[in-house]
């Protein structure tokens, strides 16, 4: 969408209520039919809206704009590390470039790029509602021209979006935790209170949700949790102030990627997607994040025939392995484990994994059941024909915890099974279990 040259300003007076901003939002989206709302607080915080016909088709901006872009990849089983980028110049609304592309190339489905582009908007007008009394202008921008060629568009109602976020925000503020935004890192003010107010597994749990490094929407992500159950369960320990809250910083501004060519000169709109082959990626351990260009492709980080080899992260702690064709599953772990000084490298090719086990050498092996070309049961027993890895630990990952498939897990060499959906405080029980560690103490913070 290109902006008009001239912007029309309306003035907030502070102290404006979530449902006064709300109408005021609505009333100028569908009298201006197609352009972009820019509002801006006194601390100079910003969100776009950009709307069409008159409806809300795309939000960003805010303080955690690169968090809930990965957010967005992660919802729909997307690697951020996997989208890259070429060019330096790209549309502001970048992020609803790279879901119409990734559908144009098949790699998505229609319907889940229309709900992750409805989390999207959802959560920033959540941002922009709770921010409310703090808003004191908005900038209206208009434009003939639609937000891009996208062959998929939510066209939501900004009556709906808005009730939504508002309802949400309500709830919100009845579970507790009103006064904080969600994206604010909850962290533990005293391990050793917490430890006499809380039984030995929930003090995992907490021990390894709550690291200061994710954001309540992180971990409400991680644990497929909705905010209001979140708070609802951290309300007890803020109350008795053994949880404190902290701002926590967005990714960094991404850097372009090195390309072949120079394309700046091309006028093909196919220079704006993604392509087809397959390049080395960047490591996992630091994934960046993505931003502007016209031009984006996905590096899958173990594509079939590539040389490239994921890279653990840089603790010095036992080495655990993934072996996953889903990317989330890897991410999790990483969430749940690093913190606690762990090594984590995940592997999506199972044709790739053997070799990179042998180099490896890990402590410890989360192996999935169902994948593509080669399953669990095969690759397990691959790796127990390798003398070095003959005594390696291997859980085996599954969403059919039977008791067949618990047998033959044990028959080709697994010495545990761990169901799907990966729940954190199961995976450190585990790892408890067979690796002989003592998960690195965690300096406790707490807001001034």
């Amino acid at each position: 969408m290109t902006s008009a040259s001239t912007e029309t300003v309306y003035p907030l007076n502070p102290g404006t209520n979530p449902l006064q901003l709300t109408g005021i939002i609505q009333q100028v989206i569908q009298s201006e039919i197609n352009g972009r709302l820019n509002l801006v607080t006194q601390s100079g915080q910003q969100w776009d809206l950009y709307f069409q016909l008159g409806r809300i088709v795309w939000a960003s901006g805010g303080e955690h704009r690169f968090r809930r872009w990965h957010r967005v990849l992660r919802q729909l089983g997307i690697s951020p590390a996997s989208i890259q980028m070429r060019e330096k110049v790209l549309p502001p609304q970048w992020e609803h470039l790279v879901l119409s592309v990734l559908l144009k190339r098949n790699r998505l489905k229609r319907e889940d790029v229309q709900r992750a582009i409805e989390t999207n908007i959802t959560e920033v007008l959540f941002d922009v509602l709770q921010a409310s009394a703090y808003i004191t202008q908005m900038g209206c921008n208009i434009s003939q021209q639609n937000i891009d060629d996208s062959p998929v568009t939510v066209l939501g109602t900004p009556d709906d979006f808005m009730s939504q976020a508002r309802n949400m925000l309500k709830a919100w503020q009845l579970g507790g935790l009103g006064d904080y935004s969600p994206n604010f890192a909850p962290v533990i003010t005293s391990h050793e209170v917490l430890k006499k107010h809380a039984s030995p597994q929930m003090y995992v749990t907490l021990v390894s949700a709550l690291t200061g490094k994710s954001a309540l929407r992180d971990i409400a992500l991680i644990k497929r949790q909705s905010l209001t159950d979140l708070a609802l369960f951290l309300r007890p320990y803020v109350e008795k102030n053994l949880l404190a809250f902290q701002p926590i910083a967005d990714f960094p501004a991404p850097v372009p990627k090195s390309s072949g060519g120079d394309r700046r000169g091309s006028d093909r709109r196919d220079t704006a997607v993604p392509s087809d082959r397959r390049e080395k990626p960047p490591s996992p351990a630091a994934p960046p994040p993505p931003s502007g260009s016209e031009a984006w492709k996905e590096a899958g980080t173990s594509a079939p025939g590539g040389n490239a080899e994921p890279t653990a992260t840089t603790n010095t702690g036992p080495l655990i392995v993934c072996i996953d064709d889903s990317p989330q599953v890897g991410y999790i772990l990483e969430q749940v484990l690093v913190p606690l000084g762990y090594q984590v490298l995940s592997i999506q090719d199972p044709i790739q994994a053997l070799s990179i086990l042998m180099r490896r050498k890990p402590d410890f092996i989360f192996l999935d059941l169902i994948m593509p070309v080669i399953n669990g049961y095969e690759l397990c027993g691959q790796i127990r024909r390798v003398s070095s890895l003959k005594e390696t630990p291997i859980a085996i990952l599954t969403g059919n915890d039977g008791v067949v498939d618990r047998v033959r897990a044990k028959m080709v060499g697994a010495n545990d099974f761990l169901g799907k959906p990966v729940v954190p405080e199961k995976v450190l029980a585990v790892l408890q279990k067979h690796v002989q560690y003592q998960p690195a103490p965690m300096a406790a913070s707490a807001v001034a």
